[in-house]
C-alpha cells in the first residue's frame, strides 16, 4: 500500500470512527440547545463541554511532544472578526431552522432521513459558491475599509489557565450527578478524535512527506468540494482529506444506524401538534449554513472542536456567536411551537455523588 493511499484509508477511518460515535449516542451541539429549552436536559451539553475539553487537552499534548505550532493553522492566519461573527450567526440560525449542523445532518442522512440529503445539498453549494465568491474577489473584498479594520494578522491564543476552568465549571453545571460523567464518554471519544486527525495531518503526513494543509475535522467546506468531486466526473485529485472523512462519516453511521435503530425511524416523532419548519425553510437554513461556516471558518465541530483545540480566540469568537444565535433562534421557534424534538436525551438516574 503507498504512503498516500494509506493516508487516504486512515482519513476514511476517522470519519467512519467519528460516523459510528455520534450516531449511537446522537452528538450535537444544535440537540443540546433544543434539550435545553425544551426539557432542562443537560445531558448532551455535557458531552459538548466534554469532548471540547478532551480535545484542548489532547491536542495540546501532541503540540508539546512533537513541536507542533497549531498558530500556523487556518484558525490564527488573517482572520477577519467580522466575518467571523458574521458568519456564526449565519449557521446558528440556520442549524436551528434547518433542525441540524452539518454534522447531525451527515448522521441523519445515513439514518434515512431524505430531508436531511436536500439541506446538505444546498449547504455544499451555498459553501462552494461562498468560497469561490471569495477566491475571485478576494482583492476587492478585502480592500474595503470596514474589511480592513476588522482584520488581524495573528490571533492571540487563549491561555490554557484562563479557558479549563470555564470549562470545568460548565460540565459541573452540567453533569446532574459525578457518576453520570460515564454517560458522556462519547464526548472523550470525539475529542480523542478532534486531536488524533492534528496527529495524521501534522506528524504523520509530515513523516511521510505527505502534502496537506495542518486540519481537524470540520466539514463546511468539505461538502463544498465533494460538489466540485461529483461535477469533475469522480476526478480522485478532489478526494482531500475532509471529504474523504466526510465519506467515511455517513458510512460509518449508516452501520452504526443498522444496529441502533432506535433513531433511525423519524416516524416515531409526532410533530402533529406542532409547527415545524417546512422543507423550503430547512434548506433556506442550509443555505445560512454555507455561506456562514465558510464566512466563520468552519462550523460547530470546525470551530467549536477543532479549532477551540488549538486554542485560538478567534474560534471562541465563532463558537460563541454560533450559540448565541442558535440559542436565540430556537427560543424564537419555541415561542412559536415550531422547536420539536423527536427523541428526550437525559442522565440515566443515579443515587450518588450528587451537586
Amino acid at each position: 500500500m503507498s504512503e498516500a493511499t494509506l493516508f487516504t484509508t486512515i482519513s476514511f477511518i476517522i470519519g467512519l470512527a467519528y460516523g459510528v460515535i455520534a450516531q449511537r449516542k446522537q452528538f450535537c451541539f444544535s440537540g443540546s440547545i433544543k434539550d435545553i429549552i425544551l426539557f432542562k436536559h443537560t445531558r448532551r451539553t455535557a458531552s459538548l463541554v466534554v469532548a471540547i475539553t478532551t480535545a484542548i487537552f489532547a491536542t495540546q499534548a501532541i503540540g508539546y511532544f512533537y513541536t507542533v505550532d497549531f498558530t500556523t493553522t487556518r484558525y490564527y492566519m488573517n482572520i477577519n472578526y467580522l466575518f467571523i461573527i458574521l458568519g456564526g450567526a449565519l449557521f446558528g440560525y440556520g442549524m436551528m431552522i434547518s433542525d441540524g449542523c452539518s454534522s447531525r445532518h451527515l448522521i441523519k442522512f445515513a439514518q434515512g432521513e431524505k430531508e436531511s440529503f436536500f439541506i446538505l445539498t444546498i449547504l455544499g453549494i451555498f459553501s462552494y459558491l461562498t468560497y469561490t465568491f471569495f477566491v475571485n474577489y478576494y482583492d476587492t473584498i478585502f480592500s474595503l475599509s470596514v474589511i480592513q479594520s476588522t482584520l488581524v494578522d495573528k490571533v492571540w491564543q487563549i491561555p490554557l489557565y484562563l479557558i479549563v476552568p470555564v470549562l470545568l465549571f460548565l460540565l459541573y453545571k452540567s453533569l446532574v450527578q459525578c457518576r453520570n460523567f460515564f454517560q458522556v464518554l462519547d464526548g472523550v471519544s470525539i475529542g480523542l478524535l478532534i486531536a488524533i486527525t492534528w496527529y495524521v495531518t501534522t506528524v504523520y503526513a509530515s513523516n511521510f512527506f505527505i502534502t496537506i494543509t495542518p486540519q481537524s475535522l470540520s466539514f463546511v467546506y468539505p461538502l463544498g468540494k465533494i460538489g466540485e468531486y461529483i461535477f469533475s466526473g469522480l476526478d480522485i485529485t478532489h478526494l482531500h482529506f475532509g471529504v474523504v472523512a466526510v465519506f467515511g462519516i455517513i458510512l460509518g453511521a449508516f452501520i452504526s444506524s443498522k444496529f441502533n435503530k432506535r433513531y433511525s425511524k423519524k416516524q416515531m416523532c409526532d410533530n402533529s401538534q406542532q409547527n415545524p419548519p417546512k422543507l423550503p425553510m430547512k434548506l433556506f437554513g442550509g443555505a445560512c449554513m454555507g455561506v456562514g461556516g465558510i464566512l466563520a471558518v468552519g462550523c460547530t465541530v470546525g470551530q467549536g472542536l477543532s479549532g477551540l483545540s488549538t486554542l485560538s480566540f478567534a474560534s471562541l469568537i465563532a463558537i460563541l456567536s454560533i450559540y448565541i444565535s442558535a440559542y436565540f433562534t430556537a427560543k424564537y421557534m419555541h415561542r412559536k411551537n415550531a422547536l420539536i424534538a423527536c427523541f428526550v436525551f437525559d442522565f440515566e438516574p443515579r443515587n450518588s455523588c450528587k451537586k
